[in-house]
């Protein structure tokens, strides 16, 4: 095999090709991730050499934002390509307070491009004389520009002497062109006019020559470019009410000016070039998204951003003096950032001075948004990491394989003898749910989630089989509540204050143990319920907890009163199986922490937190007179949650809703276990209902749904029959109703305003419904 890359200087598919399979043979990788490309080989010249595929980056929308600039006018939303967490939520907490204080307000200065060769000369004397004849060569230097570019325009001629060496700074205007290209052929066509010109001239040629002597400042951070500007020279200003800042950044103009001075003297301290907060994170974001030059984000990157009062107003301002950017040219005729370009309205000329505004005034949103964010102690817990003694090996993409699951099938189906011979993955489902989600943003370094597999083994006897399953890759309940924390953090201090005082010791702590346990139990009410397990994994040292089930195909159906039915009878199984037993299944240990009743009322910080921050961000679903129900629940917590502990309590689901129920030959399948916990057994009711009735249902309706449950539970023995006899039915769902509500509901609303949950509002709707249903008879 040789090891000269194959194919230099085509630009065909087919030369695409020999290289990337030259690169698997060398390497001994498969490369999957590079077979196909969206990319066209033959349209990549001066784009990239020896090319053999692409790299896909995120792309997430932040804004809309309201500019009042020169170029940039409107409400705007911007592409940012990234895979920063976090970073496009705050950038667009930034845009929503600015735009609700009237907009940014946006100017392109100047627009600059340099190139700076250095002359060595016989002496000092030698040296000066040039510099003298070349300030009067000003018309013919600008005849050889134009000889090379039509759109590059020379403006200055910048010299600096250092002994006998000769720094000249040529400062162009490149249009819309980013311009280091044009820049760069420009000043070799006048050294080489200079040469030609001095060939026969001993008292003014210089004896050598460098293209680039580093005054420039091309890819770097330097004084001279931030005084003297290189790229677009863009500002932008806004002025941010008081109650805007209170409001959407969760702190005051004076806490923000304050931290603002201080921060400011430790950029001093550090030697900091200009000051900023973190510009570069939307350059970067913005530059990949459009097909920028990225090298350049180190220089374009630097700001100086400032905040002061302005009356009652916070005033704050924000000056990229070296955005190098263009909208022709380089990587913007690729398609994808082309139609990125186009998106923008910035796409070709004429775009970049739009363009270079919309930058600034997103790079100031982003600033503001993580002052406040460091002001008011959300930006540790949004980018809150798990601390761990030791360096654990993760699971990651890949790490699925026979290998892995050769030990949890031979030990899931019994059978020792059991040989896995292939995995391969299957189509994905639709979301990872929102445990996995959350746990992915406590810790995005490990693979967790959803993922079909279809595994074909042999089993003792020989006997061969393929199956479709699902491995679900748990995160660790730690991970959850940190995830969680993440999120509550974007809440305002409030709220993340009291879930850091309180998360710890809700239900999504251990969620990673519960499941798994759940799937080895034994009892036939239980596995007659649950999508078929094919093995379970867990391994503490790789933090790695598997559960390979059936893959279920829901008929998306609707859920019609029958259907109902058919959910309540099924998990009523389950709760009358171990109603009044709820001691023996907490002694027994597998559900690991259960939080009491009693805790709710502890915690009522939190909840009171959440309830406040729906209603202050979300208006239009929890309004004044609901938020006051939620609350006045929260207050009497103390009360009700006494009455709720002494009621018969069993294992319930704790997620029992559409989303987590499917179908198997007409029978209900009940998956996602993570949150099951012991509580009162009509839990389970409250959520189903709430998820399936509508806004116009009846005190009928919701009576017959209690007897089904009701009659379902007792039909299980005697025993259990005997606990709904004398347990008070209705009153029980009466409480598990006001616990739904402050506790689920609470979060699931908070939520919402970061992360949109398209079935809050139907819920709602629905769970308010039920409430005023109640409340002519709750108490009886």
């Amino acid at each position: 095999m040789t090891d000269t890359i194959p194919g230099r200087g085509q630009y065909t598919e087919d030369a695409r090709r020999e290289r990337l399979n030259w690169l698997r043979e060398r390497n001994g990788t498969a490369l999957a991730s590079l077979e196909s490309t969206g990319l066209t080989a033959q349209n990549l010249v001066g784009n990239v050499e020896n090319f053999i595929g692409s790299v896909e980056v995120p792309v997430g929308l932040a804004g809309p934002l309201l500019f009042v600039g020169d170029a940039a006018r409107g409400s705007i939303v911007a592409p940012f390509a990234t895979s920063e967490g976090a970073l496009v939520a705050s950038a667009s907490r930034g845009a929503r307070a600015i735009s609700a204080s009237g907009g940014v307000t946006t100017a392109v200065l100047s627009q600059r491009m340099t190139r700076a060769p250095v002359f060595e000369f016989a002496d000092i004397a030698t040296a000066q004389r040039f510099t003298a004849w070349l300030h009067d060569q000003r018309d013919r230097l600008e005849e050889q520009v134009g000889q090379v570019s039509r759109y590059t325009r020379l403006v200055d001629i910048d010299p600096y002497q250092i002994g006998r060496y000769l720094h000249v700074r040529f400062v162009f205007e490149t249009a819309d062109a980013a311009g280091q290209n044009m820049t760069t052929a420009a000043t070799w066509q006048i050294c080489r006019w200079l040469t030609g010109v001095l060939a026969a001239e001993d008292e003014l040629r210089p004896r050598d020559m460098l293209l680039e002597g580093n005054l420039s400042g091309d890819k770097k951070v330097t004084t001279g470019s931030m005084l003297a500007g290189r790229g677009t020279r863009v500002t932008a200003e806004a002025r941010l009410s008081r109650d805007v800042v209170a409001s959407v950044l969760k702190t005051t103009p004076e806490a923000m000016v304050k931290c603002y001075t201080a921060t400011l003297l430790g950029a001093q301290q550090a030697g900091m070039t200009g000051y900023g907060v973190n510009a570069a994170n939307v350059v970067a974001a913005l530059f990949t998204a459009t097909g920028q030059d990225v090298a350049c984000v180190h220089e374009s990157g630097v700001s100086l951003f400032s905040l002061e009062m302005d009356g009652d107003h916070l005033l704050a301002t924000i000056l990229l003096p070296n955005l190098v950017a263009g909208t022709v040219g380089g990587g913007t005729a690729l398609p994808h950032q082309r139609d990125l370009l186009t998106a923008l309205g910035c796409a070709g000329a004429g775009g970049v001075r739009r363009f270079a505004e919309i930058v600034a005034g997103f790079a100031l949103a982003l600033d503001v948004s993580t002052m406040a964010a460091v002001v008011s102690g959300q930006f540790a817990d949004a980018h809150q990491r798990l601390g761990r003694a030791r360096r654990v090996d993760w699971l990651q993409d890949g790490d699925l394989d026979a290998v892995l699951l050769q030990p949890v099938l031979a030990q899931g189906l019994g059978d020792p003898r059991l040989h896995v011979t292939e995995v391969s993955p299957s189509p994905q489902l639709y979301g990872d749910g929102i445990s996995s989600e959350l746990g992915a943003l406590g810790e995005r370094r490990k693979l967790t989630g959803l993922h079909p597999l279809t595994v074909s083994w042999t089993d003792g006897d020989g006997t061969a089989a393929t199956t479709e399953m699902v491995a679900k890759v748990k995160p660790r309940g730690e991970e959850v509540v940190a995830g969680i924390a993440m999120l509550v953090s974007l809440c305002g201090p409030d709220v993340a204050r009291a879930w850091n005082c309180w998360g710890a010791d809700t239900e999504f702590t251990d969620t990673h143990r519960r499941e798994p346990a759940v799937y080895r139990r034994p009892e036939p009410v239980l596995t007659s319920l649950l999508p078929r397990c094919y093995g379970v994994l867990e391994d503490d040292e790789r933090e790695a907890y598997v559960v390979l089930m059936e893959r279920l195909r829901d008929d998306g159906g609707p859920w019609t009163p029958d259907r109902i039915d058919a959910a309540l009878r099924a998990i009523a199984r389950v709760h009358g199986h171990w109603l009044g037993r709820d001691q023996e299944l907490l002694d027994e240990g597998w559900l690991h922490r259960v939080p009491e009743p009693a805790h709710l009322a502890k915690s009522r910080e939190l909840w009171e937190a959440l309830v406040r921050h729906a209603a202050a961000e979300l208006p239009t679903l929890v309004d004044a007179p609901r938020a006051s129900i939620l609350l006045g629940i929260v207050e009497d917590a103390g009360y009700w949650t006494q009455e709720l502990q002494a009621l018969p309590r069993t294992l319930v689901h704790n997620d029992f809703n559409p989303r987590n129920i499917a179908l198997r030959d007409g029978r209900p399948v009940v998956y996602d276990w993570e949150l099951a916990t012991v509580d009162v057994p009509q839990r389970d009711v409250v959520e189903l209902l709430a998820f399936c009735l509508g806004p116009q249902s009846t005190t009928e309706e919701v009576d017959r749904f209690l007897v089904v449950h009701a009659r379902a539970v007792a039909a299980v023995s005697p025993e259990a029959a005997a606990v709904v006899a004398r347990s008070g039915w209705h009153r029980g769902y009466q409480l598990a109703l006001r616990k739904f509500m402050t506790t689920r509901l609470a979060l699931y609303a908070a939520g919402h305003s970061q992360r949109e949950f398209d079935f809050l509002p139907r819920v709602l709707e629905t769970t308010f419904r039920l409430w005023s249903l109640e409340q002519p008879r709750d108490g009886e």
